[in-house]
């Protein structure tokens, strides 16, 4: 299975790998809140209830819809699908 990061659109062979990566983008400014479409690239809102959530997040923009799971608002795994 490959893992992409939904900042940049990268993919890693491994989640270990995706996690290494990630901290590269904490690292830097603040990144505006939500989700990155993986269909058409731009930003989903995420509300207050979806900070810790896993599963359906359809984009507003495309309607398409990918598996989402986040822990404190940042995307641990996003897919489409």
């Amino acid at each position: 299975m490959r893992y992409k990061c939904v900042t940049c659109g990268i993919e890693f062979a491994t989640i270990e790998q995706l996690a290494s990566h990630k901290q590269q983008h904490q690292a830097g400014a603040e990144s505006p809140s939500g989700v990155l479409c993986l269909g058409c690239g731009k930003r989903i809102a995420l509300e207050p209830s979806q900070l810790n959530y896993s599963g359906p997040l359809t984009c507003p923009h495309c309607q398409r819809t990918m598996t989402v799971v986040t822990e404190d608002g940042e995307v641990v795994i996003a897919r489409l699908g």
